[in-house]
């Protein structure tokens, strides 16, 4: 009779800590990030009155006589389930979905938590306000990498942090150049690149077309106070296609000359023949001079009528102009009348004296429908490999950037070439902070451009039910919980991030209602077991009267 009284206490009290389980649960339904648990009961041993025995003969075997001697409590487990996710338009709170912790420090420790609730301090620390616990992951470098295989650490984003200057390396063209274009048509592309104080200066490229497929550019300083060096001269040679642009160096010599080689022209009534020099003035702007030949007609078969004019200029007053007779004997040569003499290119301090010689070696053009050849040796020096260009502003330290059309084509229609993008950037303060799904934290500066500043770790664990609470919803690892599995969300098992949201507390009332009945009954009836025994201790106390 006394067992029953100790098993109905030990109902009474067992039952007492799952209502308290219960309670703790119902009055933690709106904490975010809570996990809620649950309590399992098991019983406890058993008195034996008689044991077993086993069969014997012709007699059967026996089982044990046993007598509970109550109830226990076997466990209370924690449900790791998802809660529910509540939106907050906070960019700062933060939600996993599916496995994983967030990983808070007080600077000796480290803890665990489902509760995404964060914010920056006076000091920009990354932390929870109520606690002031700061949330772990990995640093960005001033560059914006971020190492995610070294130990963790707090997360700092300070409200004055600057983005440093980058020094611009590449400017890049793109689109068309005209393959409709007659030589001397030029297109100009400018944009602004930075040096190394993250000043701008603008750079861009005059791009002359000077023959078939062939164009030359020219790279040019808005500010005229800034010596531009390096390949500021390239020739860009187009294939068949109009495309997979070839560029070299081009270096113009100090002295040029115009000179005529192999001319053969065509003695046909009326003919026009043309060829096209590229010359360069004192400043090295390209020109492209035009030479044509007309033949005078059968009154003079031996004699052309020449003239040399500047392409694509409005201006088309000739140069030089006069008549060219073939002397087929005995010289076998062509003389000029007036004889070929050095004329100027450009003008103001771009003034550059050309000479021109006559031919060195000729052809008979007698016969008919021949084409005129003639070799242009501009002496524009020999090809090289093409370096960048080079400048230093006040202050700065000496600019080399890397003008890369190998995007240009040269197709038919009009000329679209544009300076489309470049990598350098002026300084900037941080404005504002957002976190991506990766748990980045993206700055956003003041010169337009963003920059990832630091990554919220997640951690996760083998058995996390065997994490012990230690209150503001917070876990520590246990010697059964296992070691901490640290990384970034979204590997190795860990969950995603939600940005501008919390997980809710995973409490169903409903499930903890019906357990709340179900705990009071058992209640209930325990202490009914405590009732019941004592009056029958009362009944056998009055059997002595």
């Amino acid at each position: 009779m006394m067992r029953s009284l100790f098993s109905g206490v030990a109902g009474l009290r067992n039952h007492q800590t799952a209502m308290d389980v219960i309670g703790a649960n119902i009055s933690n339904v709106n904490t975010p990030g809570y996990k809620g648990s649950s309590a399992t009961f098991s019983d406890v041993i058993s008195q034996t009155l008689q044991g077993a025995a086993a069969a014997s003969g012709n007699r059967g075997g026996t089982n044990p006589i046993q007598v509970g001697l109550g109830m226990g409590l076997a466990a209370i487990s924690t449900n790791f389930t998802n809660g529910s996710y509540q939106s907050t338009g906070k960019q700062t709170d933060l939600a996993i979905q599916n496995d994983g912790f967030f990983i808070l420090s007080d600077g000796a420790n480290q803890y665990y938590t489902r509760a995404g609730s964060f914010d920056f301090d006076s000091a920009g620390n990354y932390l929870v306000p109520g606690t002031g616990m700061k949330v772990m992951g990995w640093q960005a470098d001033v560059n914006g990498v971020i190492n995610t295989t070294g130990a963790v650490t707090s997360i700092q984003v300070p409200k004055g942090t600057m983005m440093p200057a980058l020094a611009s390396t590449e400017l890049k063209f793109a689109n068309n150049l005209s393959g409709d274009a007659l030589p001397g048509a030029s297109a100009v592309s400018s944009l602004s690149v930075y040096d190394s104080l993250g000043n701008a200066q603008d750079l861009g490229q005059t791009f002359t077309k000077v023959g078939n497929n062939t164009w030359i550019a020219k790279a040019s300083l808005a500010d005229k106070n800034l010596a531009l060096g390096g390949s500021t001269l390239t020739q860009i040679v187009f294939d068949s296609a109009g495309k997979n642009p070839t560029v070299t160096q081009v270096n113009p010599n100090a002295a040029q000359t115009l000179g005529l080689v192999n001319l053969k022209m065509d003695p046909t009534t009326d003919s026009v023949n043309s060829q096209y020099y590229t010359v360069f003035d004192a400043e090295q702007n390209p020109h492209v001079l035009q030479m044509k030949f007309t033949q005078s007609g059968s009154t003079t078969p031996n004699v052309w009528k020449y003239s040399i004019t500047e392409a694509g200029v409005t201006d088309t007053t000739p140069i030089s102009s006069g008549d060219v007779t073939w002397n087929p004997a005995p010289a076998s040569n062509y003389s000029f009348s007036p004889a070929l003499a050095a004329f100027d290119i450009g003008t103001g301090s771009a003034k550059k004296n050309i000479t021109v010689s006559g031919p060195t070696t000729s052809t008979d053009p007698a016969t008919a429908g021949t084409k005129f050849i003639s070799t242009s040796v501009s002496n524009v020096g020999a090809p090289s490999a093409v370096n960048p260009v080079t400048f230093t502003a006040p202050g700065a330290a000496l600019s080399s950037i890397t003008l890369n059309v190998n995007a240009l084509t040269q197709y038919g229609g009009s000329s679209t070439v544009q300076a489309t993008t470049q990598n350098g950037y002026a300084s900037g303060s941080l404005d504002s902070t957002t976190i991506d799904t990766s748990g980045i934290l993206v700055g956003k500066f003041s010169n337009g451009r963003t920059q990832k500043l630091g990554q919220v770790a997640l951690a996760t664990f083998n058995n996390p039910g065997g994490l012990s609470r230690i209150g503001d919803t917070l876990f520590a690892s246990s010697n059964n919980s296992g070691n901490p599995a640290v990384g970034t969300s979204g590997t190795g098992g860990r969950g995603t991030l939600t940005p501008g949201s919390l997980e809710m507390s995973n409490i169903d009332l409903a499930d903890q209602f019906s357990k709340m009945i179900i705990t009071q009954r058992g209640f209930q009836a325990n202490s009914k077991i405590i009732t019941t025994s004592d009056t029958m201790l009362e009944e056998l106390v009055n059997l002595k009267r």
